[in-house]
């Protein structure tokens, strides 16, 4: 037995640096956008004392100041940009892994990289997917306004089931009566019909999920100025827009448009073509206003010889990707959307602000962990692509 103390030994020293390591991962995971930000400032204000040219952009605009961080690499041709907080409240998990790649330590071999922080900066303070405007960024950014067209009748078909008029409620009376009107609405439409028709955004209900809006958001100017500071003569630049909610629990999906895309065919350098969750093979929905697409146009535009690549990056929470857990996910939206807008009582306020908030950052240690252990693995990916001349 005295031989083995000392391996008894080993094994718990290892066991605590274990643990020690897990609790520094989950302390990039704040509880307010006041915390994030704060957290950022300090690891920003440690790095950039070592890396030349850091800086801070900041966008002030009537609900605050966006901050993107830059942080340049010496003789760089590519640029990474990763945005955070695209839809407000899911800014919480998105700046936890833009914090925890800094101080893992930026930039990369050849590669600067621009972070912005919180890109739905009313959304995130206030615990809201959409802004202040009730608007979903992520439907908004169309690239063509004079010739867009957008045909929401299917989603008018839907729009009493998805927006009451009256106060919601958590309780398990009203979650039966929510999952019997899906289930009809399933068998007369079938699901991926009503996740289409819900999910690809619409521009004519106003206080409805999903709303893309009638004219661009400030956040539009904000990308014509990173763009005209930022961009030069890369040769590559990499796009990622950090998302969750969709899809398995604890699964980091890589979500792209149709396979037949030039931004599709482009990826396929970076992953194998089964990592990624491309729309026509997984029967997705096809976004209108998509940010990611809008951001590579604009910067094709100003330096037409790179090769730019945008993907999103989705931390999965509730099972989606099933029909319950689709089902689920529909009504913690729909009942946020309906307090929102016509409150309810306290107890049912809160229950509703829990389970949303739930639904989009977890407040699981291993849902947590998962999520900066799998960042881990694709960002590899990332640089090592970027790395290549």
């Amino acid at each position: 037995m005295t031989c083995l103390k000392p391996f008894i030994a080993a094994i718990a020293t290892l066991m605590t640096l274990s643990a020690h390591a897990a609790v520094d991962k989950l302390s990039y995971f704040k509880n307010t956008y006041e915390e994030s930000d704060a957290h950022f400032n300090e690891i920003y204000t440690k790095q950039r004392a070592s890396i030349k040219g850091s800086e801070v952009y900041q966008f002030l605009y009537a609900h605050g100041n966006i901050k993107s961080y830059f942080f340049p690499s010496e003789n760089s041709d590519n640029l990474l940009i990763m945005i955070s907080g695209t839809h407000g409240v899911e800014g919480f998990t998105g700046s936890a892994v833009q914090r925890y790649l800094v101080d893992q330590g930026l930039p990369v071999e050849h590669t600067s990289v621009l972070l912005i922080h919180g890109f739905n900066l009313w959304g995130f303070k206030n615990i809201r997917r959409v802004n202040e405007n009730n608007i979903d960024l992520n439907r908004n950014f169309v690239i063509d306004r004079n010739h867009f067209k957008p045909d929401d009748s299917d989603y008018g078909k839907l729009n009493s089931f998805l927006n009451p008029q009256t106060p919601g409620s958590a309780g398990l009376i009203s979650n039966g009566f929510f999952i019997a009107r899906a289930v009809l609405n399933i068998a007369q439409y079938s699901l991926e019909s009503l996740r289409a028709s819900v999910l690809k955004g619409q521009y004519s209900f106003e206080n409805g999920l999903f709303y893309g809006g009638r004219d661009p958001q400030a956040q539009e100017l904000l990308i014509d100025q990173l763009v005209q500071r930022y961009i030069h003569k890369q040769k590559k630049v990499f796009l990622i827009d950090l998302h969750t909610g969709y899809g398995e629990r604890s699964k980091l999906h890589l979500l792209a448009g149709r396979t037949t895309d030039p931004n599709s065919k482009n990826l396929k350098k970076v992953f194998l073509e089964n990592e990624v969750d491309f729309a026509d093979k997984k029967k997705f929905y096809v976004i209108e206003g998509e940010m990611l697409t809008f951001f590579g146009d604009r910067i094709v535009k100003k330096i037409p010889q790179a090769e730019v690549i945008g993907i999103t990056f989705e931390y999965g929470t509730l099972d989606s990707q099933k029909t319950l857990g689709s089902i689920e996910s529909l009504r913690r939206m729909v009942l946020e959307n309906q307090n929102f807008h016509h409150p309810a009582g306290e107890v049912d306020a809160a229950d509703i602000k829990n389970i949303y908030r739930e639904m989009f950052y977890p407040s699981d240690p291993e849902w947590r962990m998962s999520v900066l252990n799998q960042t881990d693995e694709k960002i590899k990916k990332i640089y090592d692509y970027l790395k290549l001349q």
